[in-house]
């Protein structure tokens, strides 16, 4: 047992922490319902969905790499720069199934590449994806000229943005088919359940016979599919790809992982509740949107949010704060 903190004071830190991305949720519906005349509507809520699905398959991503104790910190970067080359590959005059299989590909390699550098180089993922951040950021800029490219491919946009299935968006399909294979690999599957093990306690899981680097290797390819998934859908929804289109992704992504209460260090993350944490983050960006609230002021109020929910995951670990 950890000492520090009373095991009383652990309990309440603990119950806080879990109900936080529940109870901010429903505070910031509250909220806006009364602050907006805008935001309680069904059009609203069917452009929150859709918008909010680029952020969801990320912040599911960055579940399983924050459970292993690792960061990645170009999500957002790349997510710009395979938006942008998809948007390039359609321009030219391809197929749009040929753009999306290649940028799938893409992603994949780029996920791979982060987990292969991180682990048989023996770096920390900080400093690997920080580098990667800034690589397809310059690719980005270098590929348009600073310039977005328009998406003129109907049947895309229809399919990845506007069409229904069942009477509801593609994007939440997509986005609620990532949910359950993860949740499903993270709970039904030995190498799911090894993730949390490698997270907790990395020798102890190698002595028992755990493959770590392949795990570590596998988790962030994954990363790096969904973010591939997340960029057709925001080239979808923008209509073009776009340099640093989406500057705010990559907190946001962290920020869910973090409110769902993932503990930074590895070993505990909860992907009902990082899909709740992206849920309050992605009411809030609306919100805020809707009530004219400049960019800082955004940032300021999901600083707080997230210090709030450090604080609770380290009173609720037993260390002081």
């Amino acid at each position: 047992m950890r000492a520090g903190v009373p095991t009383g004071q652990r309990r309440l830190a603990r119950l806080m922490r879990d109900a936080l991305p529940y109870a901010g949720l429903v505070a910031v519906v509250v909220f806006f319902s009364l602050a907006s005349d805008f935001f309680f509507n069904l059009r609203n809520f069917e452009r929150l969905v859709t918008d909010s699905a680029t952020l969801m398959l990320v912040a599911f991503g960055m579940t399983l790499v924050i459970l292993l104790g690792e960061i990645d910190l170009s999500v957002g970067a790349v997510v710009a720069l395979l938006a942008v080359i998809l948007a390039q590959i359609m321009d030219a005059g391809f197929s749009w199934p040929l753009a999306v299989l290649a940028v799938l590909g893409l992603g994949f390699a780029i996920g791979l590449l982060n987990g292969v550098v991180t682990v048989l180089g023996d770096i920390p993922s900080f400093i690997v994806t920080l580098g990667m951040m800034a690589i397809a950021t310059g690719l980005s800029f270098v590929f348009t000229g600073a310039i977005s490219i328009a998406i003129m491919n109907e049947p895309f946009l229809m399919l990845f943005y506007d069409a229904r299935f069942l009477g509801l968006p593609v994007p939440l399909w997509i986005t609620g088919a990532a949910f359950t294979a993860i949740l499903v690999f993270m709970m039904r599957t030995v190498p799911g359940r090894e993730l949390f093990a490698v997270g907790a306690n990395p020798g102890a899981a190698r002595l028992s016979g755990v493959p770590l680097r392949r795990r570590k290797i596998t988790v962030f390819a994954i990363m790096g599919v969904l973010v591939a998934m997340a960029a057709i859908l925001s080239a979808a929804r923008l209509g073009s790809g776009a340099p640093a289109s989406v500057p705010a992704l990559t907190l946001d992504a962290i920020a869910a992982v973090i409110i769902g209460g993932a503990s930074l260090f590895g070993g505990r993350a909860s992907l009902v509740r990082t899909l709740m944490g992206a849920a309050l983050i992605a009411v809030l960006n609306n919100g805020m949107v809707l009530m004219n609230v400049n960019i800082d002021a955004q940032y300021l109020v999901k600083g707080v949010i997230i210090l709030i929910a450090v604080v609770l995951e380290r009173l609720a670990s037993g260390a002081r704060t």
